[in-house]
Parts: C-alpha cells; sequence; structure tokens
C-alpha cells in the first residue's frame, strides 16, 4: 500500500500508510452526503425543508454511482491489488462503500418515515392506492386515464429478455396471476420522468393528500392489462443506476461536437454499476431480472424500498402551513448598484463583489444586457461550463450579437451531465452569429470569466468577471458563489490574455495577477505556503484559511500538513470530500477543519493568507483536487479592494462562529456539530450573512 515520508518534529522521518496520511476520499464524501442527510433528520428543521433534504440526499447518492463507484469498478478490473490515487485499496473501498452505503440509507429511511408522520399530523399524508376512498379512487383513476395511461408503454419480459434500461429511470416490473403467467409471466413499465411525481389529491375535511406517480400506476394497472384477465397484478419498482464515464473516439475527421453526440448516445448503454428492487420483490422475479440484465457485481445488487428516485423529493409539494417551510430571503440588491442607472459606471468606480444567492443574480445578467446595448461596447467575451434551460445569460449574448457587438462565446462542452444542454447551447449561438470556442484540446475550461471591451474617451476599458461558480440563474438561488466585477487594468488585461489564448492556444501568456490551472496554481499557493512557514519558524504569526469544496490533492494535503508541523495555523472550511486528517498529533495538530451543510450549499472557494501582517485574499474557481490543479483551466484571482477584503473577511467569520450548521471534520469525520457555548449568542452563517447584507443597504440608505 502506497505510503509517505512524514517529517514529525524532532524525530526522523517516517512513512506513513495510506490510512495514516489520509482520509479515504469515497468514504469522505459519503460523509458529506451524511451531512446533507443530517439535515433531513434535524427536528428543528421545517418539515417539508426535511424531504427536501432526503431528496438531495438520494440525488446525491445516485451521481456518486454513476461517477464514482462505476470508476472503481473500472479500477477492479485491472486486479484485486490495485490501488486508488491515495493508496487505498480499490476493492477495499468498494467493501466500504457498500456498507456504509447500507448504514446510510437505513437511517433514511427512518428519517423518512419520520418525517411522514409528522407531517400527517400537519394534515399532509402520503396516501398509497390501498388508503384511498372510493371518491379519491375516482379522482386518481380519471387522472392515470387523461394523463398518465397513453404515457405509458408496457413491454413483455417472458420471452424476450430486458431491454436496455434507461439510468435512473424508475420502472415496475410487472407480475401477473392466473392463467395468464403460463403465457406471460413479467412485464416492464418506465414511468414517464416527464410527468409530475407526486398527484396533489382534492383537500378533504382540512387535509392534503398526496400520491406518488407510483401508485397512480399501480391504481391504473387493471385498466392497463385489462385484456389480460389476469387473476391478480402487482408491480414492484426497479431503478439501475449507469457508469455515466463519456467514452470518445479518436477519429480526428470528425468534430468535437460529433464526438460528444456519440459519446453521449455510448453513455446510454453504459455498465450497471446499480441494481435497486423493491425488497418486497419475489424471490424469482428479482432473480430473472438480474440474470436478464447481466449484473454480476453481487455489491451493486441493492435491496431498496417501495419509491425510488427519492431525489424527486426535492420538489415536495408546498402545501400546508407557512412553518413548513424557510422564511423565504429575497435575493438583495448590491448596496452599490441599487438604484443606479449603469452598473458600467459603478463598477469603474470601484470593484464590486456579489455574493450569491444573498445577492440577486440577475445584477450579473443586467450587467450582460446593458453590455447588450450599450453603444459604446465593442466587444463581449464569455466562457460557460454550467447555464440554466432558457439561459437569461444565453439570451443577453444573443441581443448583444443582433445589436453588432463582437460575441464570441468559450463553451466547455464535456461538463458532466450538462453536455446535452451544452450542445443545444453552441447550436443557437451559433445560428445567432456568435463565434463559438470548444477551449484548450486535452484540457476542461472550469474558469468563470466574462470581458466586455468598451470605448471611453480617446481610447478602451475592460470590464471584466472572475467568479467561483456557474452562470446558472436556478443554481445561484441555492449555491453560495462569489462574483468579482472589476475595471482594475492589472486584472482585466489580463483576463483579456486568457481569452486570447483560449482562442490561440499556443499564446499562454504570463500572468502576474491571476493565478491560472494547470499552470501556476500548485506552485503559486505552495509559495504562499512557505512564506506561511518562513514566518512560523521565524517566531511570527504564520496563517492561513482555505474554503473550498473538495480537498482531495495529495501533493497539497502534504503541503499542509508541512505547514501544521511548522506551527502556522491552518484553518479548512470543506463542504465536500476531505482527505486531510485534521488533528493528528505529530502531523497536522495546527489544522482545524470544518463544514457547514445548511440552507445553502457553499460553493466559494476562497484562500486567505497572513502574508506577514498583510492578509491576501483570493478567489477561485478550483478546488484543491488533482484535476483542478493540474487538468483544467481555472483561474484564482487576488482581491485588492481593502472594502471586498473586509467583506470576505466577515463571511469567514460569520461560518467559523457557526454554532448551528458547522460540524468539525476530525480525524475520523465523525460530522459532531460545534455546539453553542453557555450565553453565547447563537450564530447561524447562512441567516447571518443575509442580516449582514441588508445591514449595508440599510447604512447606505441612511447616508
Amino acid at each position: 500500500m502506497a505510503g509517505s515520508r512524514i517529517q514529525a518534529k524532532g524525530r526522523r522521518k517516517r512513512v506513513l500508510a495510506a490510512e495514516d496520511e489520509f482520509f479515504n476520499r469515497e468514504i469522505s464524501w459519503l460523509a458529506f452526503n451524511e451531512r446533507v442527510l443530517q439535515e433531513a433528520e434535524d427536528e428543528k428543521m421545517p418539515l417539508i425543508e426535511r424531504m427536501r433534504f432526503l431528496g438531495i440526499f438520494s440525488n446525491n447518492l445516485d451521481e456518486f454511482f454513476r461517477v464514482r463507484v462505476a470508476a472503481l469498478q473500472r479500477m477492479a478490473l485491472l486486479g484485486k491489488r490495485t490501488a486508488t490515487t491515495l493508496g487505498f485499496g480499490v476493492d477495499d473501498t468498494l467493501s466500504s462503500i457498500r456498507k456504509r452505503v447500507i448504514e446510510l440509507q437505513e437511517r433514511f429511511n427512518i428519517a423518512f418515515s419520520e418525517v411522514e408522520q409528522k407531517l400527517s399530523e400537519e394534515g399532509i399524508a402520503l396516501v398509497s392506492e390501498d388508503e384511498l376512498d372510493p371518491d379519491q379512487l375516482q379522482f386518481v383513476q380519471n387522472y392515470f386515464d387523461e394523463r398518465v395511461r397513453s404515457q405509458l408503454v408496457p413491454i413483455l419480459i417472458s420471452d424476450v429478455g430486458v431491454p436496455e434500461l434507461k439510468d435512473g429511470a424508475i420502472y415496475h416490473a410487472v407480475v401477473f396471476a392466473g392463467d395468464v403467467a403460463k403465457r406471460a409471466r413479467f412485464a416492464l413499465l418506465e414511468l414517464p420522468d416527464y410527468l409530475d411525481r407526486f398527484l396533489v389529491l382534492p383537500q378533504k375535511e382540512g387535509r392534503h393528500g398526496i400520491l406518488f406517480l407510483d401508485d397512480v400506476v399501480r391504481v391504473g394497472l387493471p385498466r392497463l392489462f385489462a385484456n389480460f384477465q389476469a387473476k391478480s397484478v402487482s408491480a414492484y419498482a426497479i431503478k439501475v443506476t449507469r457508469d455515466a464515464e463519456i467514452d470518445m473516439d479518436d477519429d480526428l475527421s470528425k468534430s468535437l461536437l460529433e464526438k460528444m453526440k456519440k459519446g453521449i448516445a455510448r453513455r446510454k448503454q453504459g455498465d450497471y454499476v446499480r441494481f435497486l428492487y423493491d425488497a418486497t420483490m419475489p424471490d424469482d422475479l428479482r432473480k430473472f431480472l438480474i440474470k436478464k440484465l447481466r449484473v454480476v457485481d453481487e455489491a451493486s445488487i441493492i435491496a431498496g424500498g417501495r419509491y425510488h428516485n427519492r431525489k424527486d423529493l426535492i420538489d415536495f409539494p408546498e402545501l400546508g402551513s407557512k412553518g413548513l417551510v424557510h422564511r423565504k430571503m429575497r435575493p438583495l440588491a448590491h448596496r452599490h448598484l441599487r438604484n443606479r442607472p449603469s452598473m458600467f459606471e459603478q463598477i469603474a468606480k470601484r470593484d464590486i463583489l456579489l455574493h450569491y444567492p444573498y445577492h440577486d443574480f440577475t445584477q450579473l445578467t443586467d450587467f450582460l444586457r446593458e453590455a447588450a446595448i450599450d453603444p459604446k461596447v465593442t466587444a463581449i467575451r464569455v466562457n460557460l461550463y454550467r447555464v440554466a434551460k432558457n439561459s437569461h445569460v444565453i439570451n443577453a449574448l444573443m441581443s448583444a450579437a443582433l445589436n453588432g457587438k463582437d460575441v464570441q462565446v468559450v463553451i466547455e462542452l464535456q461538463a458532466r451531465f450538462d453536455e446535452r444542454n451544452n450542445i443545444k447551447v453552441t447550436k443557437a449561438l451559433q445560428e445567432a452569429g456568435i463565434q463559438v470556442i470548444f477551449g484548450v484540446a486535452g484540457l476542461k475550461t472550469h474558469s468563470k470569466l466574462i470581458l466586455v471591451t468598451r470605448k471611453e474617451g480617446r481610447g478602451e476599458r475592460k470590464y471584466a468577471h472572475i467568479g467561483t461558480g456557474n452562470f446558472n440563474e436556478a443554481s445561484a438561488r441555492v449555491f453560495s458563489d462569489l462574483s468579482l466585477l472589476t475595471a482594475d487594468r492589472r486584472i482585466a488585461g489580463e483576463v483579456d490574455r486568457l481569452f486570447q489564448f483560449f482562442e490561440h492556444n499556443y499564446q499562454r501568456g504570463v500572468y502576474r495577477h491571476l493565478i491560472v490551472s494547470p499552470y501556476s496554481t500548485r506552485r503559486r499557493f505552495s509559495q504562499m505556503i512557505d512564506r506561511e512557514i518562513s514566518e512560523a519558524k521565524a517566531g511570527r504569526k504564520g496563517w492561513m484559511v482555505l474554503k473550498c469544496n473538495t480537498l482531495t490533492d495529495a501533493g497539497m494535503i502534504r503541503k499542509l500538513y508541512e505547514a501544521s508541523q511548522a506551527g502556522v495555523n491552518v484553518t479548512l472550511i470543506v463542504r465536500g470530500a476531505c482527505a486531510l486528517r485534521a488533528g493528528v498529533k505529530g502531523l497536522s495538530e495546527n489544522i482545524h477543519a470544518y463544514s457547514i451543510v445548511g440552507r445553502f450549499l457553499e460553493h466559494a472557494r476562497v484562500i486567505a493568507f497572513g502574508a506577514g501582517g498583510n492578509p491576501e485574499f483570493y478567489i477561485s474557481s478550483a478546488d484543491w483536487m488533482t484535476r483542478n490543479l493540474d487538468r483544467r483551466i481555472e483561474v484564482s484571482v487576488p482581491i485588492y479592494s481593502e472594502q471586498i477584503q473586509a467583506e470576505i473577511t466577515a463571511m469567514l467569520e460569520f461560518q467559523l462562529k457557526d454554532n448551528v450548521k458547522r460540524r468539525t471534520l476530525d480525524k475520523k469525520q465523525r460530522n459532531r456539530y460545534v455546539r453553542r457555548a453557555e450565553g453565547d449568542p447563537i450564530v447561524e452563517a447562512h441567516k447571518g450573512l443575509y442580516a449582514f447584507y441588508e445591514r449595508q443597504i440599510r447604512d447606505m440608505k441612511s447616508r
């Protein structure tokens, strides 16, 4: 098993096994999903919000199997001694995953039952087809006949076998009883994903009834198969998860767009990495399906409940009293942009930091809309990774092109699970006359950049955006991200240089202010850590704060261990997987690691250094993962504005004082909450930050 040499204070170098040096990345990710589940288990959380967190947990787990488990299973085919990049055995990791997933699934089922019961006490009942009274049954039958029946395509599977199943779709495996079973024992029925998953029944005596679409179909089964004259018809839910890796051929005669289309099509035939079935399913049906689907890995066969795709709980109907959901937090206008006619005028005066979802994302689309119709604007450059469906950003860019602006879009076709939408967006942009570039060969373009060129006076001025999150108005309502808008020539000039590089890959350029992966991120941040190490060794205070989504790169983790051993105070806020083991004596006792999972999804990356008493701050598109450091175009930007540095400091302080949603990531990642000491005020970072930005607006009004 892989290991490394670690210098402990006053001792010889010693070799550490992987499990002593790192925390298994996959198990750490499951620890993150446990934090999501903890939100669903939290009795102080509004009930419908708890139900939605159950949906988020389920959705996360689906993606985990599609991506991480699928990758591990591919590695396992290479042999039993295969190890992950951090040195953990693949077979052992898959075994640990299965055990942990079963534990979490049991907790999920308990939480779901508890929330379901408490909602019933509030007059909102999830009912099955067996619990419908005659009036409700008639309502459901009518709905089935009018909306559902025509969308169902039954497939008899006794003789023809089982067709290729869609990744993530819900199927009913149908069993016939009676004489018909001699001719056809089983059938398969796909539940259409474009129909609402929940049917709200007419309110009765002040109570709301909700039926899963699954049970609507069960009500209609006898009618759907009436010509079979079966003694009984039963249905059991199944679902498969497929390997989500896209395999693209090397045919140089094909465009990247063509290769992506074919790769997406091949994804539909990816190997099954999970077969989830209703645990009450008859043995003969279960064995038949497993055999026909050729699911050979026992660890991939998982017994579940009556309903699959619990991710749809994210869209659980909002019914009942206001106390069942969070109090709405309406996104705010930035204090310097509120009621201002021109964003360019304000950005020219000062750098502006937007913090979503506290600030309204439409301010960024307003920036693009203003650029689209401003006669002084000559060119717009944007790089896109993910955008919303029916994106306002895309509409603004198309408007700019129609108004004669020179518009260029760098789009990443290989944004996982958004490939299809990005191909659609590419076609729309090209039809609008916009130049579309597919980034840099061999590197994903994950940066979040905008550059607007505007005639001012006798010359021109460039306005830039550098952010931590995607240009996606849908996710910006939930994801906590940062957007820097600046006319600083040092920053904007280097953003311009990057767009030139996207167009002409041989012109890499030199960047003195921006930090760009894969060329300088690892080196520059390592040098900054070395500076803090020098400060600590000289007897001065060395410190740094890293806030990110994922920390799994072995090299950077070892650099943080080195800093800890030199006496540097390292604070981590890591939302997701963290392979660093914090608080280990002789290794990382000066590292304190936390995670916050709450109302918003923490997505912003922030790095701060003591820098010998003159703190430096950066925001970044990059997590500290090997792929972000070495195989992607990522951009980190220094924050030069003292006012914005103070805002970022306030944000970090709110998170590090949070005594409601903050967990400690100790060496075993047990997800223990940081509890409030007696007499201390309650601090919940997300609520506190919203109040902070509200105060900023009030202070501006009072001047």
